[in-house]
């Protein structure tokens, strides 16, 4: 039984719109009246009328997130008009059954829908599918209002308990029929005779991370030139936020190669913004380099073409990292992470092109581990999975058969969840803290640290001030130029900032939190030395205290050098006009002075006005004795008499007579030692 009239939507990216045409395909004919809804300027508007397909569009606009912000206005804006536009199209098309696929763009129709059904003025039925391991928001909720939730992932049936369906990925038929050898259109470029093929995009809108490894593992791949070819999907242009990657991958060829370079990168090069008939590149792929969308996985791995996976990171569910990682416990891919890195001043993530270029060769050399991942990633997938959805939706039957035997992906924590952990097991390690205990799998370690990374690149200063602290916390002394670079960031907050007090782009909690890290890592380079030093001038007083206690913690690192000016620049800070940061000034002195320079302003500290700085001098003084750079200690314990020791301080103990007692004792101790 065919439908007579059905209405598909979903968006944003062609891993919403594919699914939903073969889903829409399956369950009409040639008779069925088809009608696509979705939004302008995304890849559906490109995508859908090339399939002969009507389309018409709504406004909506990307999820601004679960914090209160100004983004909400223009998207609760877009998403009421998108809403009532979308009640409009339905009651004027009048289908049989509904099926959504995700994406911004398929909230307002999905929404509408099931507002008009509580009002009875829809009979259609209401599906949807599910593409990621991790169900994205406006699935989770229209899911709720769904006949049927299809899921590509056995990991999604549990966010959906009452109505979900294992199903799978609906592939389109094409692009089997393609691999299997049927004939369809031909392709605008030869591929050379022995040549092994490359496909790398990043879906349809591109990746710009994907696209600048692309350009700059070409370098790297030229001396096997005469054994490959890499084709490269750039991306549509321009994308939704004027990015044209294109434009930017041209730009980046011809600021990284010469003339000669580029001709010779010509002979195993290939690049295009978008492969409408992806079917026929993926008909001769031999490896593909993707991202982590379930729709670029699922038609690679029903392929049976081996995957190389850049997944995307801290998107909502950490959906690509659960997809990319489902497929590499099965066998069917190889999973690279990001790398943040300081370009031009500024923090992004990248890919290096030469690691990239490594990793595509070791696999080419190697067979007989193609052939196994070729045939790990056919097991990844049902092969009935249009069959499935077309039997459920037109029987009402229930749930179908259980999924392949895919390992699952183990959970993943929130960046927050994470936080949580790790702060508590360093507070009940204390010194025996290692991050090796509390992440267990090396595998999500190097995840993890790569998903902190990131946070740096981000604009949201929480986002960043969070991952700051985990890449302390996750003991990533690899990324401490990531840090360094932080701290020497110095561009002026926004006006409007600035007027309610705020001074830097990288806030002071941001800078104070930074400190801490690099006193986690226990690495002092000279690069470390300079900006702890310049943050001993910092306008946070909360970062100039933290700077002080930094080099405390970094006493056995420290160069002789870098010593000798953070001593100076410590003593500086003794008369600070916070008592917090004159007092850790003071202890760190303690640690890394020595006579010839930190005891006599210490000893001068007697007479300082605030008690709290004059404890803080005599706890240094302890530490300078116990460490033997007190020089004579009977002028010591002679100079030490003129300390001050009232306070105004009401609990039952003095804290400065207990810190001057302590000291005393110490220098006895080592005279005893000494005779």
């Amino acid at each position: 039984m065919a439908f007579s009239r059905i209405l598909l939507t979903g968006g944003g990216t062609s891993g919403h719109v594919n699914p939903a045409m073969a889903i829409g395909q399956v369950l009409g004919d040639e008779r069925t009246a088809y009608l696509f809804v979705g939004v302008r300027g995304r890849a559906e508007e490109a995508v859908v009328p090339r399939e002969g397909m009507p389309i018409r569009f709504v406004r909506a606009g990307a999820f601004p997130g679960m914090r209160p912000s100004a983004a909400w206005v223009p998207f609760l804006v877009n998403l009421g008009l998108g809403i009532l536009k979308a009640a409009f199209i339905i009651r004027s098309f009048q289908p049989e059954i509904i099926v959504g696929t995700g994406g911004f763009a398929s909230a307002p129709v999905m929404l509408a829908a099931g507002l008009l059904q509580k009002i009875g003025l829809l009979s259609a039925k209401l599906y949807v599918h599910e593409q990621n391991a991790a169900p994205g928001r406006l699935n989770l909720l229209v899911g709720r209002l769904a006949d049927r939730v299809f899921v590509a992932f056995p990991e999604a049936l549990a966010a959906f308990p009452g109505n979900g369906v294992m199903a799978g990925y609906p592939v389109r038929q094409r692009i089997t029929a393609a691999r299997a050898g049927m004939s369809g259109p031909a392709l605008d470029f030869e591929v050379p005779l022995g040549r092994q093929v490359v496909l790398a995009f990043g879906g349809s809108q591109g990746a710009r991370t994907i696209n600048r490894a692309v350009v700059d593992a070409l370098g790297p791949l030229m001396p096997y030139r005469d054994r490959i070819l890499i084709v490269h999907g750039t991306g549509l242009s321009p994308g939704g936020d004027g990015y044209d990657p294109g434009r930017e991958t041209r730009e980046r060829l011809e600021a990284t190669y010469d003339e000669a370079e580029r001709r010779a990168i010509d002979s195993y090069y290939v690049s295009r913004p978008y492969f409408h008939e992806i079917e026929q590149v993926y008909a001769r792929a031999d490896l593909v380099v993707v991202r982590g969308g379930a729709g670029t996985l699922n038609e690679v791995a029903s392929l049976g073409i081996p995957a190389v996976v850049v997944p995307k990171v801290n998107l909502p569910g950490e959906h690509q990292v659960m997809n990319a990682r489902a497929l590499a416990r099965c066998g069917g891919a190889v999973v690279l992470y990001e790398e943040t890195r300081a370009v031009g001043g500024a923090l992004v993530e990248a890919l290096d092109g030469a690691r990239l270029a490594g990793t595509v060769m070791g696999l080419l050399h190697d067979p007989a581990r193609l052939e196994a991942m070729a045939a790990s990633a056919r097991r990844f997938v049902r092969r009935d999975v249009l069959d499935t959805i077309a039997r459920v939706v037109r029987e009402g039957a229930g749930p179908a058969p259980a999924a392949p035997p895919v390992p699952a992906a183990a959970p993943l924590m929130s960046n927050e969840a994470l936080l949580a952990m790790l702060e508590r097991a360093a507070q009940l390690s204390r010194d025996a803290y290692r991050v090796e205990v509390a992440v267990r799998s090396p595998d999500d370690l190097a995840y993890y640290i790569s998903r902190a990374a990131s946070l740096l690149a981000s604009e949201d200063w929480e986002a960043r001030n969070l991952g700051v602290k985990l890449l302390g916390l996750l003991q990533a002394r690899g990324h401490l130029p990531l840090i360094v670079e932080l701290l020497r960031d110095r561009r002026p907050a926004p006006w409007y900032k600035r007027l309610a007090g705020g001074d830097f782009f990288q806030v002071g909690f941001i800078r104070r939190n930074a400190l801490t890290t690099i006193a986690r890592l226990g690495i002092s380079t000279p690069d470390v030395e300079a900006v702890v030093e310049a943050a001993l001038s910092d306008p946070y007083y909360e970062a100039r205290a933290e700077a002080a206690r930094t080099i405390a913690a970094l006493e056995r690192a420290i160069s002789d050098t870098g010593r000798e000016r953070l001593v100076l620049a410590l003593i500086g800070r003794l008369y600070d006009t916070w008592l917090e940061v004159a007092a850790s000034a003071a202890e760190a002195l303690g640690r890394i002075g020595r006579k010839s320079d930190a005891l006599a302003a210490l000893v001068d500290l007697q007479h300082h006005r605030y008690w709290m700085v004059r404890a803080a001098g005599l706890r240094a003084l302890r530490s300078m004795v116990e460490r033997g750079e007190a020089g004579s200690l009977e002028d010591l314990e002679r100079e030490i008499k003129g300390f001050i020791l009232t306070a105004t301080d009401f609990r039952p103990e003095f804290t400065i007579r207990t810190s001057y007692g302590h000291l005393v004792a110490a220098i006895a101790e080592h005279r005893r030692e000494r005779s």
